[in-house]
């Protein structure tokens, strides 16, 4: 994790500076993903440590703090990985156990009155999303606490200029990780498989990678306009919520 990000992330912080940053702005965010193959250069984690570098961006852009990454995420009844690779992904097979799980975490910030959610996700599924959005709208109604659920890609379209979209373990994800945990990357490794020379790579193929050839198009570069972009837009969603929020009382 970049030094940057540790002002904002709530678990190095003691009370009185969460309490000062819930003051200055009640924001809190939930970097969510999954623990699942992400090609033999990226971690397992690869999903919720990215979407923890975007909120963190968000969160020192336009206020509040972030949750330590979360990365029981909904991949489906096969732990699945390329042949010789199976079972090294590890995260929930039934949607009720993620949503039962964010339920929990939405009580305990309705709990600590915090204002706005922001639930971020990098692991490209809608029905993760939907779950997140479940257990916020289960959990605050009635209450000070409202928020939303998304993945970190959402608000991503031309005028961003970044030029990729959500993928698997391909440019736009292998580009995050180079840029937030470098020291977590190792593109070698493909190199010695002999990864495929194609433009864009096929996530049933062998290596378990979807989208823009890594070795061809990622770059910490890269990786760095995308975290910016998507941590910008996604806390000034999260900012104008809040100011909405406080119209209301």
């Amino acid at each position: 994790m970049l030094a940057k990000y540790e002002p904002v992330c709530y678990e190095l912080l003691r009370p009185a500076q969460v309490k000062a940053l819930r003051e200055q702005c009640p924001i809190v965010y939930v970097p969510a993903g999954s623990l699942e193959w992400h090609g033999w250069h990226n971690p397992l984690g690869t999903d919720s440590l990215k979407a923890h570098a975007i909120c963190c961006e968000a969160a020192l852009r336009h206020g509040g703090v972030v949750l330590p990454p979360f990365y029981q995420g909904y991949v489906g009844v096969d732990n699945w990985g390329p042949p010789g690779w199976r079972g090294y992904t590890l995260s929930f097979n039934e949607l009720s156990m993620l949503e039962d799980a964010m339920r929990g975490i939405m009580k305990a910030l309705v709990y600590s009155e915090w204002r706005v959610v922001a639930c971020v996700t990098g692991h490209d599924s809608p029905d993760q999303v939907q779950a997140m959005q479940n257990a916020i709208d289960a959990e605050t109604a009635g209450t000070q606490l409202t928020g939303f659920a998304m993945m970190e890609g959402d608000l991503n379209d031309e005028s961003t200029g970044i030029g990729y979209t959500m993928d698997h373990a391909a440019a736009w994800e292998t580009s995050c990780m180079m840029y937030a945990y470098p020291e977590k990357v190792d593109l070698d490794t493909l190199r010695g498989i002999k990864l495929s020379d194609d433009e864009c790579t096929d996530i049933g193929g062998p290596e378990g990678i979807g989208g823009a050839n890594p070795l061809k198009y990622a770059s910490a570069e890269l990786g760095r306009k995308i975290i910016e972009e998507m941590g910008n837009r996604i806390g000034l969603k999260a900012r104008a919520l809040l100011v909405s929020q406080e119209g209301q009382h």
